[in-house]
């Protein structure tokens, strides 16, 4: 996401200053921006996945905890 992100300004830097090699520099801010959009979707999952994970472990105590309760 970070090289994203320095590819995205670096273009943007080359399109304000009107580089000689411009077009160059407009494709790399355009795979910048999927780079962005990538990190951004991999660290969503991942946040997302470890929701469930956490609520998954919190489901399985309270039924083993239910359990315990009724043999006891």
């Amino acid at each position: 996401m970070l090289a994203g992100v320095i590819l995205a300004i670096l273009a943007q830097y080359a399109y304000t200053n009107d580089w000689m090699w411009f077009r160059i520099f407009h494709t790399l801010g355009f795979v910048g921006y999927i780079f962005i959009i990538s990190g951004l979707a991999y660290f969503s999952l991942s946040f997302i996945h470890q929701l469930s994970r956490d609520e998954k472990n919190r489901i399985k105590r309270y039924y083993q905890q239910q359990h315990s309760e009724k043999e006891a």
